[in-house]
C-alpha cells in the first residue's frame, strides 16, 4: 500500500444556511421520517431546530441538516435525538425504529466503502507490481514534506526521493549507482551531512530490488538491514476543489511538463 499525503489548494464552499446545498439530503429512514413530519406540520428547518432546543436560527437549521444528512450520531446530534420524539410529535418507538434502521444503513454503507477501498487498493498494488522497476529511495528525517502544497506543485516527492537505476547494468551495481546519484539529489548541510528539499536530513538509502526484496544502507552504502518488501514513499495529492490530483497531472495542467 502506498501512503498518501494530501493538500487542499482550493476547496468547495462550506454549507451556508439558505443555500441550495441545504436541499441536498441523504435518504435514510431517519431523514425520511424528519422530512415527512416537517412537511405534515408545515415546519421549516429553523422551526424544527427550535423545537429541538436551539434558539440560534443558524444552529437550529444546521442541527436539523446534520440529523438528515449524515451526522445524526455525533455528540451534538445525540442531544437532539433525545428531544426528537417530542419535537416531531411522534411516539418514542417510531423514532427509535428509524434511528436503528439508519444505524444499520450506515453500517452497511461503511462495509461497502471498506470493500471498495480494499478492491481499489488490490488493483493499485497489482498495477504497481506489474510496472515495478528496481530503484533506490532516499530515507529522510521527514516522510511527509514540510510544505505539502509547494512540494506538489514542484513535482511531488518522487523526483526528490526516488533514484532510478540504469537497468542495463547488473544488480550488484545498484548501491554504487544510488551513491553516485545521491550527491545530485541532495544538498550539503553545515554539519557535513546531506539534505533533501522538503524532507530534511538524508538518513540513508533503500535499494528496492523487487516488490518483495529490499536492502537498507547508510549514506556510505554499508548494508544495515534486509527488508522483505520494497519501501514505498508517501506521494503528494493536490485538491483544487475536486478529486485529488497527482503532481504529474498538476504539472501538465500548469504547463510545466
Amino acid at each position: 500500500m502506498q501512503p498518501i499525503c494530501s493538500a487542499k489548494v482550493a476547496g468547495a464552499p462550506a454549507f451556508r444556511r439558505g443555500s441550495t446545498e441545504a436541499l441536498v439530503i441523504r435518504q435514510t429512514p431517519l431523514s425520511d421520517l424528519i422530512q415527512n413530519r416537517m412537511r405534515e406540520l408545515g415546519l421549516s428547518e429553523e422551526a424544527m431546530g427550535r423545537r429541538l432546543g436551539y434558539a440560534n436560527p443558524a444552529k437550529a437549521a444546521g442541527r436539523v441538516y446534520a440529523l438528515c444528512n449524515g451526522q445524526p450520531f455525533s455528540a451534538k446530534s445525540r442531544f437532539a435525538l433525545r428531544r426528537l420524539p417530542e419535537a416531531l410529535g411522534l411516539p418514542v418507538d417510531v423514532v427509535v425504529h428509524a434511528v436503528a434502521a439508519t444505524e444499520r444503513l450506515f453500517a452497511d454503507r461503511k462495509r461497502e466503502a471498506e470493500e471498495r477501498r480494499r478492491l481499489t487498493q488490490e488493483a493499485e498494488d497489482a498495477a504497481w507490481r506489474k510496472t515495478f522497476r528496481p530503484h533506490a529511495v532516499i530515507q529522510t528525517k521527514y516522510t511527509v514534506p514540510t510544505q505539502i502544497t509547494i512540494c506538489g506543485l514542484m513535482g511531488g516527492a518522487g523526483p526528490r526521493l526516488i533514484i532510478p537505476f540504469d537497468l542495463s547494468r547488473p544488480p550488484i551495481t545498484f548501491v554504487k549507482q544510488a551513491l553516485n546519484a545521491l550527491t545530485k539529489q541532495t544538498t550539503k548541510r553545515a554539519d557535513g551531512g546531506r539534505r533533501v528539499m522538503f524532507f530534511g536530513k538524508a538518513l540513508g538509502i533503500i535499494i528496492n530490488y523487487t516488490p518483495d526484496a529490499a536492502l537498507r544502507c547508510d549514506l556510505e552504502g554499508t548494508p544495515l538491514e534486509v527488508l522483505n518488501k520494497a519501501y514505498r514513499i508517501s506521494e503528494v495529492r493536490l485538491s483544487f476543489g475536486g478529486a485529488p490530483l497527482t503532481p504529474a497531472v498538476v504539472s501538465r495542467m500548469l504547463g510545466l511538463q
